[in-house]
């Protein structure tokens, strides 16, 4: 177990965590998490996440003499691998409060770090940050933590509203993940057993395959814009497409999950957070899984070397949340659903919510597994993914209860 500070380039800062199965590097800018390795059953070390090509490496987009092959967004200008949305998960708007920035403030902001080290009781390592809107007048905490032999990286978000009205909000987490890890032929899986695609100019400068505004059960089968369907479980090699679905948690379910397997490499990348039956007093849930299939169908800039050009971008965003889609909080009221599920969340005026969430990345000896699983259940080793006869098993603590643990303690001491 190791935690340590790491300089990138100058003004970019991160840290890195790391047990024996996997390592973490975490940006300050935007918490973007931008390396999540394990080791390969033959040897070396493979990240999951994206790296865009795009990515800038200056001290912010404002200053750089480029910031319009960017959209002058910071977002875009730092964005990488697995990142929290909050408030806003969608397009950037100007609101009552000034800018609410694409995939919102949280993505776009410097994070402070504020504490890190080891814990006595679990053997782990944490890091402890913050960002704060002054603005608007909440701020959001987070806690991120590895245990000792299970390849998962743990998180704790605590939400405060600072102001005197309620905050409404979107809450989503983004798993952004990309090659070597991604090619044609990995097969997609998730907890949500109904899904809707979105209007088709929630995502600008797209070309897209899927028809929009329309709501299917079984994404084996998805409608197509020309006719016929397409299973979206596969991964297509570049197809020039892009297309964004979001698909409810099940109301009953302890366990809200997705995830990403690579036959030809026997890796499993697996994201799951507490399902809505399994949230305690004070947390948040995230009710959709979203999936954004970057097929290479984005033809503006920064996706495109100039506008109108073929798109550099080749990835999936597997993450999940408390979302209408890609539209954001623009138009967004407390009492909008999809699926009968809530599409915001309510922080109420001086109070704060919680939210836990976690993405292992780890080989499987099972073959078979690369033809995907049926069923995810929580057992006391972790997390046992079943196809028929054949399972595998991910070490975990699948209700979060080392990190809550520590949250309390950490938190008290703050």
């Amino acid at each position: 177990m190791d935690i340590r500070r790491l300089r990138l380039w100058e003004s970019r800062n991160a840290t890195v965590l790391t047990n024996d199965l996997i390592q973490v590097v975490l940006e300050d800018q935007g918490s973007m998490v931008l390396e999540l390795s394990a080791l390969l059953e033959k040897g070396g070390r493979i990240n999951a996440h994206l790296m865009p090509y795009y990515r800038g490496t200056g001290t912010s987009v404002f200053s750089d003499e480029n910031a319009e092959f960017w959209k002058t967004s910071p977002f875009l200008y730092q964005k990488a691998g697995s990142y929290f949305s909050f408030p806003n998960y969608g397009p950037s708007y100007d609101g009552i409060q000034g800018l609410q920035e694409q995939s919102g403030f949280t993505a776009s902001a410097y994070w402070m770090v504020e504490r890190y080290g080891t814990d006595p009781e679990f053997g782990g390592v944490w890091l402890m940050s913050m960002v704060r809107n002054r603005k608007e007048h909440y701020q959001v905490r987070k806690i991120d933590m590895l245990l000792p032999n299970h390849p998962v990286h743990y998180t704790a978000i605590f939400i405060t509203n600072n102001g005197s009205e309620d905050l409404l909000a979107n809450t989503a987490w983004n798993n952004e993940v990309g090659s070597p890890f991604l090619e044609s032929g990995c097969v997609l899986n998730a907890s949500a057993q109904s899904w809707r695609t979105g209007p088709e100019e929630s995502l600008t400068g797209v070309v897209s395959r899927l028809q929009p505004n329309v709501q299917f059960d079984d994404w084996k089968k998805a409608p197509l814009k020309q006719g016929g369907t397409v299973d979206l479980t596969e991964v297509s090699p570049p197809i020039g497409k892009t297309d964004f679905i979001s698909g409810a948690i099940p109301r009953l379910s302890n366990l809200g999950w997705s995830s990403v397997i690579n036959p030809r490499q026997q890796m499993v990348y697996f994201t799951f957070f507490p399902g809505p039956q399994a949230l305690g007093e004070g947390e948040i849930g995230l009710n959709f899984n979203n999936f954004l299939f970057d097929y290479g169908g984005r033809t503006e800039t920064p996706w495109a070397l100039y506008p109108g050009g073929m798109s550099q971008q080749y990835s999936i965003n597997c993450g999940s949340g408390t979302n209408n889609l890609y539209a954001g909080t623009k138009e967004a009221s407390a009492s909008d659903t999809l699926f009968d599920a809530d599409t915001t969340v309510i922080i109420p005026a001086g109070e704060t919510r919680s939210l836990y969430y976690a993405t292992a990345f780890a080989p499987y000896d099972n073959n078979r597994i690369g033809g995907n699983f049926y069923t995810v259940e929580q057992v006391e080793e972790g997390l046992l993914l079943k196809r028929t006869r054949s399972y595998a098993i991910i070490p975990a603590d699948s209700v979060f209860h080392c990190i809550k643990t520590l949250a309390k303690r950490v938190m008290a001491t703050d």
